[in-house]
């Protein structure tokens, strides 16, 4: 009379057990995605290891300076405020930079974007990944926006190499170094001018 209990007990055990695998592999996971891979102050402190201070600035974009940023860029301007992070030397800029979050695909990338005096881009930095991390742009395809100018074109697939798999994650990326090397020309460069 048990004998024929106990195998079913083990069928259920074994199946309740691979349902509660399945259900780890598929909801889990998601949250291990989350990646913060450096603080903001952290990175500011290595975007200017040489300068005495570090200022903040907010610019509240006027309409017709949004407009030039979105041609320029060639990408959406999502907000009128916009932070930006000065690293000076006594008293004279060695740097520029700016932090922004995007959406990938369904989750938010931030980065940091620094720039040198001349506008070209010095570094970018992947502050913070919350896409599968596979997705992730590489050290060394980020290096190749190094020295580059909004002026020069940075186009995907022609200025800069598509990610093969990671197409998504190269477009944002790609979409804010420029929308950022473009504010600071058409509004940095522009204060200066004035």
């Amino acid at each position: 009379m048990y004998s024929n209990v106990c195998p079913i007990i083990k069928v259920e055990s074994i199946i309740l057990a691979l349902a509660f695998l399945l259900l780890t592999l598929f909801f889990i996971p998601e949250s291990l995605h989350a990646k913060v891979f450096i603080s903001k102050d952290e990175a500011l402190r290595l975007a200017f290891p040489d300068s005495d201070t570090i200022d903040k600035k907010s610019f509240f974009l006027k309409p017709e300076q949004i407009v030039a940023i979105e041609k320029l860029s060639k990408t959406k301007v999502d907000s009128k405020l916009f932070l930006l992070y000065i690293g000076k030397k006594d008293g004279q800029p060695t740097g520029y930079a700016a932090i922004d979050t995007h959406t990938v695909r369904t989750k938010s990338q931030t980065i940091l974007v620094v720039i040198n005096p001349d506008g070209s881009l010095k570094y970018t930095e992947i502050l913070a990944f919350f896409e599968p991390l596979e997705y992730k742009p590489t050290e060394s395809w980020i290096d190749l926006f190094k020295d580059k100018k909004i002026t020069n074109g940075i186009k995907i697939g022609y200025d800069i190499p598509n990610i093969s798999g990671a197409t998504l994650s190269s477009n944002s990326t790609a979409n804010a170094v420029k929308k950022i090397l473009a504010v600071f020309e058409i509004v940095v460069k522009g204060e200066k001018k004035d």
